[in-house]
């Protein structure tokens, strides 16, 4: 099949949904018993979701795979399952018929926006199996096509989270150095201190303000 073959279909026509079903709060726990638990969208990454509570009387489960949508406000907000994991009632599973999944998580980040407008809710918006499964969205019955955008996609997005964590790494550096030169000290430790209005500081310096040390003009409007 070709390109020219793309058409509009509902959800529900390709996708396998499972809502998700919250157990007693008796049965959660935070030490790693039972299997991983997400009640909604709190621990979501920007791909994959992280675990803080776990389940030992699983309801609704995720197999991996499996994508996860949050149906109650904020609704849309979507995650790849990388694991069996039990979901609560703010979270939905769904999985391609023909299991491609990866394209699934890119045709849902492209249509997601349109399933937002059926948000219902005066406090708390959600959305319920029907909307999701009455969603329309064009897609290509071509499963080599499906497979080409969903690694373009995912390609992109692996470079993104690349970036994001350099980016972390790169703070964290900064901070531990500031933190080195300006609150420990560190570079001065075998050297004289004095007394400041800001506790002990290396001699030769002293405490004082921006307008001490820089220049500045302030922007003018002009009519």
């Amino acid at each position: 099949m070709s390109s020219n073959e793309w058409r509009e279909v509902k959800l529900g026509e390709i996708v396998d949904i499972e809502m998700g079903q919250s157990p007693k709060s008796e049965f959660y726990n935070t030490e790693g018993l039972g299997v991983p638990f997400l009640q909604g969208n709190k621990t979501f990454g920007m791909i994959y979701p992280k675990f803080d509570v776990f389940c030992t009387n699983v309801k609704k489960i995720a197999i991996q795979n499996d994508i996860l949508m949050s149906v109650r406000a904020p609704v849309g907000d979507l995650n790849i399952a990388q694991e069996k994991i039990c979901i609560g009632r703010g979270i939905c599973a769904m999985r391609m018929k023909n299991r491609n999944n990866l394209y699934l998580f890119y045709l849902l980040k492209h249509n997601v926006k349109n399933l937002k407008k059926t948000e219902s809710g005066t406090v708390f918006g959600g959305v319920n199996k029907k909307d999701i499964m009455g969603l329309s969205v064009m897609w290509t019955p071509n499963l080599q096509e499906q497979k080409t955008i969903a690694a373009t996609l995912s390609c992109l997005d692996d470079k993104i989270e690349l970036n994001n964590r350099i980016n972390k790494t790169l703070e964290e550096m900064a901070q531990a150095i500031f933190k080195s030169w300006f609150v420990d000290f560190e570079p001065f430790q075998n050297g004289e201190f004095i007394d400041s209005e800001l506790g002990k500081i290396p001699k030769g310096w002293r405490v004082g303000t921006l307008e001490d040390i820089r220049e500045y003009n302030c922007g003018k409007t002009h009519l």
